[in-house]
């Protein structure tokens, strides 16, 4: 009972829409705030990419090719709620979306009603979409008590934040000026350079050796074609290997196949999916897959060869490795991320938790009093008349 998903039986098409009390609206326009299923976006593509692009931090996880193909084919993000932040009145030209923030309202018995920011391993970076310019206003519109709506508290958490992302300062200031505290939890530090781990001699040396069986290349996917046979190749790359042998290759899994698939050629309509193939004598011994725009991306996916292994005892990871150096050697302007950060240099990214919430008191009184209406939501009783 101390998390209970509370959409109340939210539907695609079922929207409520509050306005945000004057303090937190933008001087020329209201700012409104509606909840939606993520599945039922479609529909606002347009405004979602114009706001992606205006965005306090930019984020492809929470874009429209990824997102909506997320929702299409996955099971884990078929229920996920987004917030919606809105300027303007429906139906007028100017109206514009300033905030969407994919999540799951949530109430606790004995603390404040929660906002989770939706996570799940397939995203590697929860920073939800804020227009760069209202960033502050958005946050205190969504934060702001809603009489009568799914969520009656004013928490939110926000889960896998970049603890240097440029969200943090609007985020202090909103919590600021609501009444709210502010916890930052930066996640596990980064993980020690495992022992063994090929340092970049190490990567060279084995570059050599495998060059020294073979004409050994590079080849990046230039066309949409091209990168659809690419893809497959890396699917199948690792199908071939213990992933596959366990069962659990995305090639053996059709919804994440399909989105796989659906994602990586929406994404390819802006340049924003690479895969790249390691090949010796023309045969593919690896593949990676990156998303993201030019300048920066994550390291989605990674294979290799089975048969290789026993060339190279102890390194099994040895072709990817040789593979992103290749990449990064071919353009050293752009950055590739992973998911899980080295223990330094220049792709370490220091991940965590932010926790608005609100500075409620801990006597028996508010505990108990927070219990009876928890209990009355959960019986879907009407709220407690004020005695009067």
């Amino acid at each position: 009972m101390n998390q209970i998903i509370a959409l109340k039986g939210l539907s695609p098409g079922k929207l409520t829409a509050h306005a945000a009390p004057a303090s937190s609206r933008a001087p020329d326009a209201a700012i409104t705030t509606e909840i939606r299923l993520l599945s039922a976006c479609g529909e606002i593509r347009q405004a979602w990419t114009e706001l992606a692009a205006r965005a306090i931090e930019p984020n492809l996880f929470f874009e429209p090719d990824f997102a909506l193909a997320a929702a299409q084919h996955l099971i884990a993000f078929r229920d996920v709620a987004v917030l919606l932040a809105w300027q303007g009145p429906p139906g007028s030209p100017q109206r514009r979306l300033l905030g969407l923030i994919p999540c799951f309202p949530r109430n606790r018995l004995f603390v404040p009603d929660e906002l989770i920011g939706f996570s799940d391993p397939r995203i590697f970076n929860g920073a939800p979409l804020l227009d760069a310019a209202q960033a502050q206003a958005v946050l205190a519109a969504v934060l702001s008590l809603r009489q009568g709506w799914v969520l009656e508290g004013r928490g939110l958490v926000l889960r896998q934040i970049d603890m240097a992302s440029p969200l943090i300062a609007p985020i202090r200031r909103a919590a600021e000026t609501l009444g709210l505290g502010t916890t930052l939890s930066p996640a596990n530090p980064p993980l020690p350079r495992r022992r063994g781990a090929p340092t970049p001699n190490d990567i060279e040396a084995m570059q050599q050796a495998l060059a020294r069986r073979g004409k050994l290349e590079l080849v990046e996917a230039t066309s949409r074609t091209e990168l659809r046979d690419a893809v497959e190749i890396l699917l199948a790359l690792e199908a071939s290997g213990p992933k596959g042998r366990a069962g659990k290759a995305v090639l053996q899994d059709t919804r994440e196949v399909g989105f796989l698939r659906a994602m990586t050629r929406a994404l390819a309509r802006t340049r924003q999916s690479r895969v790249a193939l390691l090949t010796l004598d023309g045969r593919p011994i690896a593949g990676a897959l990156v998303i993201g725009r030019a300048k920066g991306g994550w390291l989605y996916m990674a294979a290799r060869e089975e048969s290789e292994a026993p060339f190279f005892p102890g390194q099994a990871l040895f072709p990817e490795q040789v593979l992103l150096a290749l990449m990064r050697q071919a353009a050293p302007d752009r950055t590739i991320l992973q998911p899980v950060p080295p223990s330094s240099g220049p792709d370490a990214v220091g991940f965590g938790e932010v926790r608005l919430s609100p500075r409620v008191t801990g006597k028996p009184r508010d505990l108990a009093g927070r219990a009876r209406a928890a209990l009355r939501r959960g019986l879907r009783l009407p709220p407690a008349r004020a005695a009067g």
